[in-house]
């Protein structure tokens, strides 16, 4: 039987960061030769297809699963009928080939997670971590509406997460 592909959450509050931590680290660990999946959750709605296009004909005419390929991309549409799959479903399904999962969201769920803050001011250091839990903290204070990270957090991140890919 196959390992469990790791999965470490990235959570906080909205507009503290999670995109933007999820956006540095993946090249980090591109760079380092990890295959890397990411999952958004918490939207209670979204759509990808829209009017006019064959896909969004297939779907609207009743299809449970629609795709479209290219030599570069897959994507795919499929029913869930009101039930929202789980991260392990999701991963089983679609994620194989990756050698870790980063999702921004399901903060209940009981997988590793960094957590993010707004302000240095609201938690203890980024040094201390827990096996299971890292903190860090996103500085606001310089005036840019988009978070910057300290780069030893950004460096204990891709600890922690390489720490899950290698358990």
């Amino acid at each position: 039987m196959s390992k469990d592909i790791p999965v470490v959450l990235v959570i906080g509050k909205q507009n503290v960061g999670k995109t933007t931590l999820i956006k540095l680290i993946i090249p980090r660990l591109k760079k380092k030769g990890y295959r890397v999946g990411t999952i958004k959750y918490n939207i209670p709605y979204f759509e990808i297809d829209y009017e006019g296009k064959d896909t969004y004909t297939y779907y609207q005419a009743g299809a449970d699963v629609v795709s479209i390929s290219s030599p570069e991309k897959l994507a795919i549409i499929k029913r869930v009928n009101q039930r929202s799959p789980s991260i392990k479903d999701i991963i089983k399904h679609n994620y194989r080939d990756v050698d870790v999962v980063l999702v921004e969201g399901y903060k209940k769920w009981q997988y590793p997670y960094i957590e993010i803050y707004n302000n240095y001011g609201q938690i203890e250091s980024a040094n201390k971590e827990r096996k299971n839990h890292l903190k860090i903290a996103s500085e606001t204070k310089t005036g840019s509406p988009i978070p910057t990270f300290k780069k030893p957090d950004l460096e204990n991140v891709i600890k922690f997460i390489e720490s899950k890919i290698k358990e």
